[in-house]
């Protein structure tokens, strides 16, 4: 049985280190993703937009906007 509070991940290589993502919450009637951050050793819990084009929903992270689908989180393996 699988924890009820269990976290879809994402890593993105951003030029210089891995960022992991985990998804806290995504909102779909406020049009929102919360993620946990994971960057250099320090976590953030950060709201963000949810866009959604042809290819499906994601949102923009970073000072280059890097489109982070949601469809590309995977479950983490126990």
């Amino acid at each position: 049985m699988k924890n009820k509070f269990y976290l879809k991940e994402f890593q993105y290589h951003d030029g210089e280190s891995f960022v992991t993502f985990n998804i806290y919450d995504l909102n779909e009637n406020k049009k929102t993703i919360t993620v946990a951050i994971t960057n250099q050793g320090k976590i953030s819990l950060v709201e963000y937009d949810l866009l959604q084009d042809e290819e499906g929903l994601y949102f923009e992270y970073g000072v280059n906007y890097a489109r982070i689908n949601v469809d590309d989180f995977e479950e983490v393996n126990d």
